[in-house]
C-alpha cells in the first residue's frame, strides 16, 4: 500500500461556509491558548508542557465549552499536535544552529485549517465522474458539502485522513489515500532514452527532438499585477478597498499556481510514459534564486536583473517538476537519474570531448575549444546529463561518470 493525495474543492452554502468559518475560529484559538499556555508554563515555573499533558485536557474543555464537541476530539488533537509540531521544528533549527523562529500566535483570517487525521469524524462519498460530498462532524451540527474532483487509483483507493484549507475566500480538501502497488502504477507507451535540461528561455530542452516551450505564467500577468498593486497603494489601510484589492491580488496568484501546476503535472506525466530512462541535473531553486542584495558593507551588483531572473526561475517551478518527476518515475517503472551538478557541470563541459568549456550565462551557445563541437547551450548541458546516465547507470544513486570520458559508441547514439 502507498500514501496519495488528492485535493478537492469544497462548495458550501451560505450557512455551511459560516459553520466553517466558525470551527477555524475555535480551532486556531485553541492553538494560541495552547501556545501561551506552555510560554506561561516556562516563564513562570521552568515547566515544559507535552502534547500529551495538553491532550488530557480535552474532555474538560468541551465541559466547559460546548461548542468544541461538535468539532471532534480527533480533529482538536491534530490542532495540539500541529503545535507539538512547530515546537519541534523550533527545537531541531535552535540546535542545528539555524535562524530558530519560534511559534507565533495566529490570527483566525490567517489560520489555514484544521484537520481529521484518521477516518474518524468524517465521509468521503463520491457519485460518480467529478462529483462527491464530504460530510463532516457528528450530531445535529453534521455538515453535508458538496465537493468536486476526482482521482485515477480507481475504487481500492481508501481514504485515511483530510486536512481542510481556506484559500481566498474558497474551501478544499486534501485527502490522503491508501492505495494498492497496482493502483498506482503508470503504463508507458514509449521506451525512450533522453537527457532534459530545464532552463528559462525554453522551460526543457532534450538532447533530440523541440523543446518545451516556457509559458512565463508570471511575466503575462505582471501588468495586472502591478496595476491591482497600485490601486491598493492608493487606498487606506483597514479599508474595505484596501481589502477587497488584496483579495484581488491573492486571487490573480492563486490563478497563476493552478496554470503552473497543470502545465507541469501535464508535462511531466507526458515524459515519464515515453521514456524508459530519464536524465537531468540535480537543481536547487532555493540557491539559485538567492538574492543579490548583498549588506550595506558589501553591496550587491546588478540587484535588480537578479531580482527579475529570481521570479523567472520560481515561476518555471523547477523544483515542483522533479518532485513530480521523481515519484510518477516510480511509478512508471523509468529510471530517472540525477546528475551531480557541482561535479558534473553540465553547463561546462563539452558532449563530444567531455572537456570543461567555460562560458558565462549569456553564452547560448557551446563552442568547444579543444575538439571544435557546436551545440545550443542547453541542448549540450541535455546530451551531457544522458551521457552520464549511460556511464552510470550500474552505480546506485547519482553522481558523475564513473569514467573520466564516455566511451564513443555512447556518444554516438545516446538515444532511440
Amino acid at each position: 500500500m502507498q500514501r496519495r493525495k488528492v485535493t478537492l474543492k469544497l462548495y458550501p452554502n451560505a450557512a455551511q461556509a459560516q459553520k466553517l468559518e466558525t470551527w477555524t475560529r475555535l480551532h486556531c484559538e485553541l492553538y494560541n491558548a495552547a501556545l501561551e499556555e506552555r510560554i506561561d508554563a516556562w516563564r513562570k515555573a521552568g515547566k515544559s508542557i507535552s502534547y500529551y499533558d495538553q491532550q488530557n485536557v480535552l474532555p474538560q474543555i468541551k465541559v466547559d465549552r460546548p461548542e468544541f464537541i461538535a468539532l471532534g476530539s480527533h480533529a482538536l488533537q491534530q490542532t495540539l499536535r500541529r503545535l507539538d509540531l512547530a515546537f519541534a521544528a523550533f527545537f531541531r533549527r535552535v540546535k542545528a544552529g539555524q535562524t530558530p523562529g519560534f511559534p507565533r500566535f495566529k490570527s483566525s483570517m490567517r489560520f489555514s485549517g484544521f484537520a481529521y487525521p484518521d477516518p474518524a469524524g468524517w465521509k468521503l462519498m463520491q457519485h460518480g465522474g467529478s462529483g462527491a460530498t464530504l460530510r463532516i462532524g457528528s450530531g445535529e451540527a453534521a455538515l453535508s458539502i458538496r465537493a468536486r474532483g476526482r482521482h485515477r487509483f480507481g475504487p481500492d483507493a481508501k481514504p485515511n485522513d483530510i486536512t481542510l484549507t481556506r484559500r481566498n475566500g474558497q474551501w478544499f480538501v486534501s485527502v490522503t489515500l491508501c492505495v494498492p502497488d497496482a493502483a498506482c502504477a503508470r503504463e508507458r507507451t514509449a521506451d525512450m532514452r533522453r537527457g532534459v535540461d530545464f532552463g528559462i528561455n525554453d522551460w526543457a530542452t532534450f538532447d533530440a527532438g523541440p523543446p518545451i516551450a516556457n509559458p512565463r505564467w508570471v511575466r503575462e500577468e505582471l501588468p495586472r499585477l502591478a496595476a491591482l498593486q497600485r490601486q491598493r497603494a492608493r487606498k487606506r489601510k483597514g479599508s474595505v478597498r484596501h481589502k477587497r484589492l488584496g483579495h484581488g491580488i491573492a486571487r490573480l496568484h492563486d490563478g497563476i499556481s493552478n496554470l503552473r501546476r497543470d502545465f507541469v503535472h501535464k508535462a511531466t506525466t507526458r515524459l515519464v510514459q515515453q521514456c524508459a530512462v530519464l536524465a537531468t541535473e540535480q537543481l536547487t531553486p532555493k540557491t539559485m534564486s538567492r538574492s543579490a542584495k548583498g549588506t550595506v558593507e558589501a553591496p550587491g551588483r546588478r540587484v535588480r536583473q537578479k531580482a527579475g531572473l529570481n521570479r523567472e526561475i520560481l515561476s518555471a517551478g523547477f523544483g515542483m517538476a522533479h518532485q513530480m518527476l521523481t515519484y510518477k518515475a516510480e511509478e512508471a517503472g523509468t529510471r530517472l537519474h540525477l546528475s551531480n551538478t557541482r561535479q558534473l557541470k553540465p553547463s561546462q563541459r563539452c558532449a563530444a570531448c567531455w572537456e570543461i568549456a567555460p562560458k558565462t550565462l549569456a553564452d547560448r551557445m557551446h563552442v568547444c575549444p579543444h575538439c571544435g563541437h557546436t551545440a545550443p547551450r542547453d541542448r549540450n548541458s541535455a546530451l551531457v546529463v544522458l551521457i552520464d546516465a549511460f556511464n552510470t547507470q550500474d552505480t546506485p544513486g547519482t553522481g558523475v561518470a564513473a569514467r573520466p570520458k564516455p566511451l564513443t559508441r555512447q556518444r554516438a547514439s545516446p538515444g532511440p
